[in-house]
């Protein structure tokens, strides 16, 4: 019961963030829209080409994975890649 209300009231804060953040500069919201949707495909592109090379190294794509891309852009691309090298090899 207390997780509900907890989703609940997260989203309409999240909700109330957005809009207020839509009035004032819809291009931010443009912005990490087309960041995220980018960084979501090179995140498919990628895995494909290196599967197919042969090479375990893949990041998948979830939630934490597109909000990593649509904050941060290429840093947060190569930022899932250094991880997943990363805990690859050890």
């Amino acid at each position: 019961m207390e997780s509900i209300i907890f989703i609940s009231v997260a989203a309409i804060c999240v909700v109330f963030i957005l809009v207020s953040l839509a009035k004032k500069r819809p291009d931010k919201i443009v912005d990490f829209a087309l960041r995220a949707c980018l960084g979501t495909a090179g995140i498919c592109l990628l895995d494909f080409v290196l599967g197919s090379q042969g090479y375990d190294i893949n990041v998948g794509v979830n939630g934490i994975t597109v909000l990593t891309n649509g904050l941060l852009g290429l840093p947060g691309f190569i930022l899932l890649y250094g991880l997943s090298i990363y805990y690859t090899f050890t």
